[in-house]
């Protein structure tokens, strides 16, 4: 599988010497490793004992894990890192070293699994961050690629289909069936001397859009992406080709310093293509705080009316709604306990979608992604798209965007004019063009908002299924208004196949991992998504233009991150949930006894819900992700704290807008897609009224 480019770190490859490998090899067999016949003994009789048997004694190396562990090291580890964990690695291959990090004046390799197994789980409880940062690296390291491999030996065990049985199936008919989007061809662009009214950089929820209006108002527009691509018959529904073609560095990456993991689409359609479907629209107190920075825009009923079309023009709606197993609990908790709850519209224009992998793309047809909607519209107004094509630079002459230098195609370096562009490369990418095209605001890439997510669990007695059905389909807002200023947290349902479901669930000890995987079928999983407020974050781009994240989570944050972790874990309860975890390392899970009901009321569930919030969530000693960027470009009403004017148009160069969430003043609260989709008629409406565009 070929690494894309444009979507991989520009850095040497990640290569190790003998005894690095060693050690690695020992990490892995650790985390993934061959059971004994006493662990076994205790594993969960889920499915035939020869399966069981099997899925028991799998190790990583056994299965030649090493071709899927280190490709995962070389699309993550960020190039500083790389001679950090190397350093590490050579470390554990001595006895000092060995003796330092673990404890055990032996080198890893050599010691027992099961002094292995101590050693990485005082990581894992460290009260040094350094050493939680380990545990953290090489737990998620192992698990993902091995149990998100494609057909691999560990999903039978865990009755897990390996794939999508409906959708690949050689009789499968799509729901609907759309015209392939054509992209202009290397010879249409390489040599030519090409002019549009406008660029569009990015082809997501905002370039999306505005391609498509300005299209529409007569304008001759060329949609540029970095990514590739697809049509529906060609997304392949599987964690391994998914994350490899339609995201950024090939599935999630760290923040520089490892503490938040980070998920953002890189393909033709952005993360409309890859979204599960949740359409919110921006609630009022956003709304009216975003007014009170002088943006008085959002609470006119213009943009109410924006917000409202753009539910009409992807088919925003709660009807075909089908809850799969997960969403059904939270369902069933919120009633029990009298929580809020919503059913949570999804873009299929009514249609049942009961399909688990919205996160590989629509084989369906029936999501509609800026590729179903408004790129249509763009195209059918004579719009033109080139994909697998890098923006380097806007071209500024004068104090004017008048162009884009790009390179096309992975190889062709072109120059294309245009009276305007419009950069809506997502909130990863857009401050980096900006920086590249000569652009000074000191705003540009700070601000950065990711509504950082933790996730808990329930076990049942009953199989729950998560993978299967539709994805996000019910919400529950019981915990958003944690401060009494409007921030808190959505708690939501997550996708997670394998892959995901390893590397989220603490990794407690071999056959503790082992016996929750083979239970994957009844754990029903829920999100909790938090509207971040102060925690400090922000992108930057090293030499080489590899892009970087950096964040801290703030004292604030953390308490609406735990107040949603406490309330979900009473969802799941109130659900009738036997068993609980949390992603944090230290807390061990709540199991009720066999002549226990499951009750919010136990006084040994309460108990352990205050070593929960006692434990809290320290620097690396609990798994937190984020699948949202916003911020980095964001609107106002002063260069000094802003980069762009209320209209998108940037302080700095006329006729270069943004249309993307990196407008967005602060973090929305809710699922980005229809927030940015209504700003960028907004943008696009400004474009449209501009009187000197071409002055």
């Amino acid at each position: 599988m070929t690494a894309d480019p444009f979507r991989s770190l520009v850095v040497p490859p990640f290569e190790l010497n003998p005894d690095q490998i060693a050690v690695l090899e020992s990490i892995v067999d650790t985390f993934v490793a061959s059971l004994s016949e006493k662990e076994i003994a205790n594993l969960p009789r889920v499915c035939d004992e020869a399966t069981m048997r099997e899925f028991a004694k799998i190790s990583g190396t056994s299965i030649q894990a090493m071709q899927l562990i280190l490709p995962f090291y070389n699309r993550t580890l960020a190039p500083e890192k790389r001679s950090e964990v190397k350093m590490i690695l050579s470390a554990l291959a001595t006895r000092a070293g060995s003796l330092i990090i673990t404890g055990y004046a032996t080198p890893f390799p050599q010691l027992s699994r099961e002094d292995r197994e101590k050693a990485v789980l005082k990581w894992k409880d460290s009260s040094i961050q350094t050493f939680r940062v380990l545990y953290k690296l090489f737990s998620s390291a192992t698990c993902n690629p091995i149990y998100g491999a494609l057909q691999s030996p560990l999903h039978k065990g865990m009755g897990y289909p390996s794939g999508d049985l409906v959708r690949e199936h050689a009789d499968y008919v799509a729901q609907r069936k759309h015209d392939r989007l054509p992209m202009m061809s290397t010879d249409e662009v390489v040599g030519k001397k090409l002019k549009f009214d406008v660029i569009v950089i990015g082809s997501g929820a905002g370039g999306g859009v505005t391609a498509g209006e300005l299209a529409k108002a007569g304008k001759k527009v060329l949609v540029i992406e970095k990514g590739a691509y697809y049509h529906q018959d060609e997304f392949k529904l599987n964690e391994t080709n998914a994350f490899s073609d339609l995201y950024e560095y090939s599935g999630f990456f760290p923040s520089y310093d490892g503490s938040i993991n980070i998920l953002a689409g890189s393909s033709f359609g952005g993360g409309t293509t890859v979204n599960w479907s949740a359409s919110l629209k921006l609630q009022y107190f956003v709304r009216e705080e975003w007014a009170k920075q002088g943006l008085n825009h959002f609470l006119t009923p213009k943009f109410s009316r924006d917000l409202d079309r753009v539910f009409e023009r992807i088919g925003a709606s709660t009807a075909g709604i089908k809850h799969n197993g997960s969403n059904a609990v939270l369902v069933k908790g919120c009633q029990e306990l009298g929580y809020h709850y919503a059913d949570l519209a999804q873009n299929t224009d009514g249609r049942s979608h009961e399909c688990g992998f919205c996160f590989a793309g629509c084989r369906d047809g029936v999501k509609n992604s800026t590729t179903n909607s408004w790129l249509r519209d763009a195209h059918d107004h004579g719009a033109r798209f080139l994909d697998k094509t890098l923006v380097k630079r806007v071209i500024v002459k004068r104090g004017r965007a008048v162009g884009v230098e790009a390179v096309v195609h992975h190889k062709h370096r072109v120059t294309i004019e245009a009276d305007q562009v419009v950069v809506a490369a997502g909130s990863l990418q857009t401050p980096g063009i900006l920086l590249r095209s000569g652009l000074k605001n000191k705003q540009i890439g700070e601000n950065l908002r990711l509504h950082p997510c933790s996730i808990v669990f329930g076990f049942f007695d009953h199989d729950i299924n998560t993978f299967e059905g539709s994805i996000m389909t019910a919400v529950s807002c019981v915990a958003e208004n944690v401060d009494g200023e409007g921030y808190g947290v959505k708690i939501e349902v997550p996708s997670l196949h394998p892959g995901s479901f390893s590397a989220v669930v603490p990794w407690r000890g071999a056959a503790h991992h082992k016996s929750l995987m083979m239970r994957y079928r009844k754990c029903a999983p829920l999100l909790i998504l938090t509207r971040d407020k102060d925690s400090k974050a922000g992108v930057r781009y090293d030499k080489d233009d590899n892009m970087i994240v950096d964040f801290a989570l703030s004292a604030h944050d953390r308490t609406s991150i735990l107040t949603g972790i406490v309330r979900s874990l009473h969802i799941l309860v109130g659900a009738g949930a036997r068993e609980l975890h949390t992603g944090q390392n230290s807390v061990d899970p709540f199991v009720f006894g066999q002549d226990e009901p499951s009750s919010v009321a136990n006084p040994r569930f309460k108990a352990w819900i205050n070593k929960v919030k006692s434990y809290g969530l320290p620097s690396d000693g609990a798994g937190i992700f984020c699948a949202h960027q916003m911020g980095t470009a964001r609107m106002g009403v002063s260069p000094k704290v802003s980069v762009t004017k209320p209209t998108g148009e940037t302080w700095e160069v006329k006729d270069l807008f943004v249309s993307d969430a990196s407008l967005f003043p602060t973090a929305s609260g809710v699922n980005p897609m229809v927030t940015v989709e209504a700003l960028a008629l907004h943008v696009a409406d400004s474009i449209n009224s501009k009187k000197d565009a071409k002055l």
